[in-house]
């Protein structure tokens, strides 16, 4: 997998920059036969190298802190099997199922029965078929809209700026604008491999 810097990537958190990740080929031929489907979303496996800053076993969650101190929570898919043996401290390697917006809306509009809680995603580039993702929503103020990349930038409620990829089903995210309050209904970022390196 060709390697590039974290922050040249749509990713989750633009300040990351340092840390390296890969993106991942094509689907699997069990997501090819799913993605046919309405409303399965089609997501980009990446690759990190962080700290793992802490670990929740019960709930199957870790939380990685990349090298300039940003922290990123992840689900941990059961395809993860050694995830038991990770410690909090370890550096380690993880293949992760990028978040992804699958909505979005001016802050000031009602909620939509679009805005679903759970959606299946499918991983580009892994022997994986589809997960089952929760959704959440991110409200923030419109920094740049890519409609060609279909990608939003926004700021966060914490001043911080985030690249947010936004699914191929959600049409014309060119009619936002630059300082624009928006909610995003976006896919937590799972993570489908993960193991201990130096």
């Amino acid at each position: 997998m060709k390697r590039i810097l974290l922050a040249a990537l749509a990713l989750v958190w633009v300040d990351w920059a340092g840390a390296q990740v890969a993106q991942a080929g094509g689907l699997s031929p069990a997501a090819e036969k799913e993605v046919a489907k309405p409303g399965v979303v089609v997501t980009d496996v990446l690759e990190v190298k962080a700290n793992l800053e802490d670990v929740d076993y019960k709930k199957r969650t870790m939380t990685l802190k990349g090298l300039q101190g940003r922290a990123i929570t992840l689900k941990v898919d059961k395809a993860v099997r050694n995830f038991e043996q990770l410690r909090k401290g370890d550096m380690i390697l993880v293949d992760f199922v990028e978040s992804i917006a699958i909505f979005m809306r001016n802050a000031k509009a009602p909620q939509s029965s679009a805005e679903a809680r759970l959606v299946t995603v499918a991983p580009k580039g892994t022997k994986i078929g589809v997960l089952l993702a929760e959704t959440y929503p991110l409200t923030a103020v419109v920094e740049f809209v890519d409609s060609k990349a279909r990608q939003v930038t926004v700021k966060e409620p914490n001043g911080g700026l985030r690249i947010v990829p936004v699914d191929k089903s959600f049409k014309n995210i060119a009619r936002f604008r630059k300082g624009e309050e928006v909610v995003l209904r976006v896919t937590e970022p799972i993570a489908i491999k993960a193991e201990r390196r130096k």
